[in-house]
C-alpha cells in the first residue's frame, strides 16, 4: 500500500513537471520583472486580462500561488520567488543547449545582453561601435539587448542576470563580479563660460576660487574616494547621470568632473573650460563585469575576446 501512494506521489510529480508549459513561465518571468500586469502588458502585447489568465493557468498546473495582486500591489509569494528563479536556470540550460548544438554546426546562435556605460556614443572613437559591428558580421544569429546604465546600476544588473556583460568605470568592485581592465579615460573637472572660473589663469586666484565654488557631485559614484581633491568643496547640487552632470556645468553655477571625450564639442564652442590647467584631471579605468562562478557561454566569451582585441590600442588619455 504504502509503495503504491509513493507511486502514485511520484507519477503526480512527474506528469506536473512534464506539463509545466515553457511560455507561461516565460510569461511569468516577464510579470515578475516588470513587477506587475499592467507594465507587462507591454512587453507581451497582450491584454492584461490574457496575462491573468496565463498565470492563473500556470499556478494551477503547478499547484501554488506563485503571486499576490490586488488593491495592494503586485508581489511574488515565497513559492513564486522560487519558481521565478528555477524559470531563470531552465532558460540558461535551454539557451546553453541550443548554443552547444549550433556551435558544434559552427554556428553562434543565443542571445547578449550588455549593460554599457551612458553616453559613450558621443566618443567617436569609442571601440564598443568595432566591437558590435564586428560581432554583429561574425554572430548573425544572435540577438542583441542594450542597456545605457549608471556603473553601479549596470554592476547590479549583471548581478540580478539582466545583462550578461557590464561594460563600464566601476570605484567599488562587488565580490560577486570579476573585472577586467580594458582601456583608460580621462575624466577632467570644468566650469562653464559663465562660471568665474572661465576666465582665471593665475594658479593661486583659481585655487581659491574653486574652494569657493559649488561642485556637481555624480550620484552613481563615491565622490570622496574618487576624487579625494574635491572632497571639500561646497556642493548642493547632485547628478544622476552624465548628461545632467553637464547640464549643471553648462549654467555657469557649478564646476565638475566629465569625461574629456564627452565635454570636447562644448570646450570646442568655448561653453566649457577645462580648470587649473589639468590639475584635477584623473586618468580612469574601463572595465568588464561578469558575475563569479558563471562561466560565459559561447556568445558572450565570443563578444568579450572581440572587445578585448577592439580596446588593445584604445585610449583618450
Amino acid at each position: 500500500m504504502h509503495k503504491d501512494t509513493t507511486k502514485r506521489q511520484s507519477s503526480m510529480v512527474a506528469k506536473q513537471i512534464a506539463k509545466a508549459d515553457i511560455h507561461l513561465l516565460r510569461v511569468f518571468c516577464v510579470v515578475a520583472e516588470a513587477e506587475g500586469f499592467s507594465n507587462a502588458q507591454v512587453v507581451l502585447n497582450v491584454a492584461t486580462s490574457t496575462i491573468s489568465r496565463q498565470i492563473s493557468e500556470l499556478e494551477t498546473r503547478l499547484g501554488m500561488r506563485l503571486c499576490d495582486r490586488g488593491r495592494t500591489g503586485f508581489r511574488l509569494t515565497d513559492n513564486g520567488t522560487t519558481v521565478y528563479q528555477a524559470a531563470q536556470k531552465l532558460f540558461g540550460a535551454l539557451g546553453e543547449f541550443q548554443e552547444t548544438v549550433d556551435g558544434s554546426r559552427g554556428r553562434l546562435f543565443g542571445h547578449l545582453s550588455l549593460g554599457i556605460i551612458e553616453n559613450w556614443a558621443s566618443n567617436k572613437s569609442a571601440p564598443i561601435v568595432r566591437a558590435l559591428s564586428e560581432f554583429m558580421s561574425k554572430a548573425p544569429d544572435v540577438t542583441i539587448e542594450m542597456h545605457s546604465l549608471a556603473p553601479n546600476d549596470i554592476e547590479f544588473a549583471v548581478l540580478d542576470d539582466k545583462v550578461s556583460i557590464g561594460i563600464g568605470v566601476f570605484h567599488s568592485p562587488k565580490p560577486g563580479l570579476i573585472y577586467t581592465d580594458v582601456c583608460k579615460e580621462m575624466v577632467r573637472l570644468y566650469c562653464g563660460a559663465d562660471h568665474p572660473l572661465f576666465d582665471l589663469d593665475d594658479p593661486a586666484k583659481v585655487e581659491a576660487a574653486l574652494h569657493r565654488s559649488l561642485f556637481a557631485k555624480r550620484a552613481y559614484l563615491n565622490e570622496d574616494v574618487v576624487a579625494p581633491k574635491t572632497r571639500d568643496f561646497p556642493s548642493n547640487a547632485t547628478a544622476h547621470q552624465m548628461e545632467a552632470n553637464a547640464l549643471l556645468i553648462l549654467t555657469g553655477k557649478y564646476v565638475g568632473y566629465l569625461p574629456s571625450y564627452f565635454a570636447e564639442e562644448w570646450v570646442a564652442d568655448g561653453r566649457m573650460k577645462n580648470i587649473a590647467n589639468g590639475g584635477y584631471d584623473r586618468v580612469v579605468t574601463v572595465q568588464t563585469a561578469i558575475r563569479r562562478g558563471v562561466r560565459p557561454n559561447n556568445v558572450s566569451k565570443t563578444f568579450l575576446e572581440i572587445f578585448a582585441s577592439e580596446t588593445k590600442a584604445f585610449s583618450t588619455v
